[in-house]
């Protein structure tokens, strides 16, 4: 059972505080927005030293990168569509 999902900018934080550097970075905030799911955050330090106009796409790729990571590792072991479809009709409750 899949939702649509989307991601948007929630946030940015310039030349903010990192915790375990010296030097400040800046700090993208992302909604991850998916139909029928809590919204869900995901934060990106970018270096400063990108270009400012750049900041947000630079962000994208590195949480593309990050969440991709996830999604295989979540991928372990996991059911198959069919068979999440099949393990519902069996529990799902009266009326659904």
């Amino acid at each position: 059972m899949y939702h649509s999902s989307t991601i948007e900018v929630a946030t940015v934080e310039k030349l903010t505080v990192r915790d375990g550097f010296s030097e400040p970075y800046h700090k993208v905030i992302f909604d991850l927005i998916s139909d029928g799911i809590p919204t869900s955050q995901l934060a990106v330090w970018v270096h400063p030293a990108y270009p400012d106009e750049e900041l947000i796409r630079v962000a994208r790729t590195f949480a593309w990168r990050r969440l991709l990571d996830l999604s295989e590792a979540a991928n372990e072991n996991t059911f198959s569509e069919e068979e999440v479809t099949s393990i519902w009709e069996r529990v799902k409750p009266e009326g659904w």
